[in-house]
Protein backbone atom coordinates (compact mmCIF):
# COMPACT_ATOMS: atom_id res chain seq x y z
CA UNK A 1 0.00 0.00 0.00
CA UNK A 2 1.52 3.65 -1.05
CA UNK A 3 2.34 5.60 1.86
CA UNK A 4 1.15 8.75 0.06
CA UNK A 5 -2.59 9.29 -1.10
CA UNK A 6 -3.24 12.08 -3.58
CA UNK A 7 -7.08 13.05 -3.36
CA UNK A 8 -8.18 15.95 -5.84
CA UNK A 9 -4.37 16.94 -6.09
CA UNK A 10 -3.64 16.73 -2.71
CA UNK A 11 -0.95 14.59 -1.47
CA UNK A 12 -1.60 13.31 2.13
CA UNK A 13 -0.74 10.34 4.35
CA UNK A 14 -2.39 7.09 4.41
CA UNK A 15 -2.95 7.16 7.95
CA UNK A 16 -5.18 10.15 7.79
CA UNK A 17 -8.08 8.39 6.19
CA UNK A 18 -7.43 5.57 9.11
CA UNK A 19 -7.52 7.81 11.39
CA UNK A 20 -10.70 9.55 10.10
CA UNK A 21 -12.10 5.71 10.52
CA UNK A 22 -10.89 4.60 13.31
CA UNK A 23 -12.57 7.93 14.84
CA UNK A 24 -15.94 7.33 13.21
CA UNK A 25 -15.67 3.66 14.56
CA UNK A 26 -14.95 4.65 17.71
CA UNK A 27 -18.09 6.94 17.91
CA UNK A 28 -20.50 4.22 16.67
CA UNK A 29 -18.23 1.55 19.68
CA UNK A 30 -19.00 4.07 21.97
CA UNK A 31 -22.75 4.81 21.52
CA UNK A 32 -23.07 0.78 21.82
CA UNK A 33 -21.24 0.39 24.98
CA UNK A 34 -23.09 3.29 26.16
CA UNK A 35 -26.51 1.91 25.71
CA UNK A 36 -25.80 -1.45 26.41
CA UNK A 37 -24.19 -0.04 30.24
CA UNK A 38 -21.24 -1.32 29.50
CA UNK A 39 -18.90 1.71 30.88
CA UNK A 40 -20.77 1.13 34.54
CA UNK A 41 -18.58 -1.91 35.01
CA UNK A 42 -15.51 -0.29 33.60
CA UNK A 43 -13.23 1.50 36.00
CA UNK A 44 -12.24 4.62 34.08
CA UNK A 45 -14.43 5.39 31.00
CA UNK A 46 -12.30 7.75 29.32
CA UNK A 47 -9.17 5.94 29.60
CA UNK A 48 -10.77 2.73 28.34
CA UNK A 49 -12.21 4.93 25.26
CA UNK A 50 -8.50 6.01 24.61
CA UNK A 51 -7.31 2.84 24.72
CA UNK A 52 -9.89 0.99 22.41
CA UNK A 53 -9.49 3.88 20.05
CA UNK A 54 -5.56 3.38 19.82
CA UNK A 55 -6.13 -0.59 19.14
CA UNK A 56 -8.61 0.59 16.33
CA UNK A 57 -6.27 2.63 14.83
CA UNK A 58 -2.97 0.83 15.34
CA UNK A 59 -4.25 -2.49 13.40
CA UNK A 60 -4.63 -0.98 10.17
CA UNK A 61 -1.74 0.68 10.41
CA UNK A 62 0.05 -1.97 11.45
CA UNK A 63 -0.63 -3.68 8.10
CA UNK A 64 0.60 -0.26 6.12
CA UNK A 65 4.36 -0.18 7.59
CA UNK A 66 4.58 -3.95 7.93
Amino acid sequence: MPLDITLFGIQMPTLLPIFTASAVLQILFDRVMSDTGFYNHVWHPGLFRTAVFICIFTIPSLFIYH
